[in-house]
């Protein structure tokens, strides 16, 4: 398992983006886990 050391914060657009990369990622069947350092999501 993979731990983030540290955090970023995205800005409010940043975040609008990484939270549709999640999304999309999470619906992917082959994919298995999402890992991030987004301290804000």
């Amino acid at each position: 398992e993979m731990i983030a050391q540290s955090e970023v914060e995205l800005s409010p657009e940043d975040l609008e983006i990484f939270e549709g990369l999640v999304d999309a990622l999470e619906d992917d069947d082959d994919v298995q886990k999402v890992y991030h350092n987004v301290a804000n999501l």
